[in-house]
């Protein structure tokens, strides 16, 4: 065998080309809106109060600019309870989103079965990793949980205090005192000039009802708080509940606290005549006022007073309560959706916008423009900030429907026809009848 023929037989054959790999198939999409099956349309019921429905559109409108594929239908409707209780029939199917508010609001606690838990919902992280929850005012967790499941989230942060005129006490050179002895010597001097103190609306009267109790918890300390809420016995005997009462009353007695008729009424012999210095309400009453409101009367809150300069909570203490509250239907047709219209609206730029409209915060955190130039937010945000994590709250008199008998109350009262200690046994009367009520379904505070 020759040399060549030798190299011939030890070359191996070329081997076969390999094949180009095959494209790897696109990995199926796992999050909302973009897996096969996702609806890609949103529909909201909104109550269309005092904030309107605009702030839910504009949130839908920047969902969309991120997901061009969806279609966000927001409703406004007046009445919620009358419109949305037939679309939790069996046979019916809710919308993804409720903006669950006003005089007919749909009642929560008898819907729970009805409505996803949010509770997963706020733990899921932010841009920054840290649990949405986080991002929120702990008074939003609080007002929306009910038997240990998070199934509402409120959306506006309601700031109660003593609002008021800031130019006109400039003017005046007067300030509002952090005690009750302070109130009554301003209210000599503001009747020197034929000021009255405090006004009220008859109807309205219970704006009153708050200030009494806000000023006692913060005199007195959780335990007034607990003990008013679980309706316990002899609550309204605490020393710090009826040292308030007859503060009050000893206004009433000074002829420092002016009938205004009704609400509204009151609220312009206030602010459009000037009859009246100060008026307690919560932030709701930026709007409200609007129409009476002169334009250089820059209205403002500051905290409650207390009957000693030194309470047991802060003087800068504040009650907050959460309120216009937002519900997801577990059997809606797109779950997903609802939510991620929810969360849209609780970013910092909804939150500001929202803000911006209606001069009052949201829940959520450091979300107030720094550029808006309006006193009635300012002094919010500076009263929540002066507060820091001394908040408050109740729901004793709206859970259980106090307020419709407690009004009529009040209303004798600030007019000089009922006594602090008589006010303080009919209400306690109230609330025993309450307690002892089997048919009444009540919850428990600590």
């Amino acid at each position: 065998m020759s040399a060549v023929g030798s190299v011939a037989a030890c070359t191996r054959p070329p081997a076969p080309p390999v094949p180009p790999p095959s494209p790897s198939p696109s990995p199926t999409p796992t999050s909302w809106p973009s897996r096969p099956g996702d609806s890609t349309s949103i529909e909201a019921v909104v109550f269309d109060g005092a904030f309107g429905t605009a702030f839910v559109t504009a949130a839908g409108e920047r969902l969309t600019a991120r997901y061009p594929g969806l279609h966000v239908q927001v409703r406004p409707v007046t009445a919620v309870a009358t419109e949305l209780t037939p679309r939790f029939a069996a046979d019916a199917t809710p919308p993804d989103l409720i903006g669950n508010s006003g005089a007919d609001a749909l009642a929560v606690s008898t819907l729970l079965d009805e409505l996803l838990p949010l509770d997963d919902f706020l733990a899921t992280p932010e841009e920054a990793g840290t649990p949405l929850s986080d991002a929120l005012f702990p008074v939003a967790r609080a007002a929306g949980t009910v038997d240990n499941r998070q199934v509402a989230l409120p959306y506006v942060l309601t700031v109660f205090g003593l609002w008021h005129s800031a130019h006109r006490l400039a003017a005046e050179g007067w300030t509002i005192p952090a005690t009750w002895d302070g109130m009554l010597d301003l209210g000599e001097r503001a009747q020197s000039t034929g000021t009255s103190l405090f006004v009220y609306g008859t109807d309205a009267a219970d704006y009153y009802l708050e200030l009494a109790i806000s000023s006692a918890i913060k005199e007195g300390g959780h335990e007034v708080r607990v003990a008013l809420d679980n309706l316990a016995e002899r609550a309204w005997e605490h020393p710090a509940v009826l040292g308030v009462l007859r503060a009050i009353e000893e206004c009433v007695k000074a002829g420092f606290v002016l009938s205004g008729g009704d609400y509204l009424k009151a609220q312009q012999e206030w602010t459009r005549k000037g009859r009246a210095l100060l008026y307690p309400a919560g932030s709701w009453i930026v709007r409200e006022t609007e129409p009476s409101t002169p334009a250089d009367f820059e209205l403002a809150a500051v905290p409650v007073p207390t009957l000693t300069s030194s309470p047991t909570l802060s003087p800068a203490a504040a009650h907050l309560t959460a309120t216009e509250q937002f519900l997801v239907p577990s059997r809606a047709a797109n779950t997903d959706g609802g939510l991620a219209l929810l969360r849209e609206l609780l970013t910092p730029e909804a939150a500001a916008d929202f803000s911006r409209q209606n001069l009052v915060p949201t829940v959520v955190r450091n979300s107030v423009p720094s550029d808006l130039a309006s006193s009635a937010l300012t002094s919010q945000t500076r009263m929540i900030a002066d507060a820091g994590d001394d908040v408050f709250s109740w729901r004793f008199t709206s859970h259980y429907g106090l307020s419709t008998d407690l009004t009529p109350l009040w209303a004798r009262f600030l007019s000089g026809r009922l006594s602090a200690e008589g006010l303080a046994e009919q209400t306690q009367a109230l609330t025993d009848k309450v307690r002892n009520d089997p048919a009444v379904e009540r919850y428990t505070v600590s």
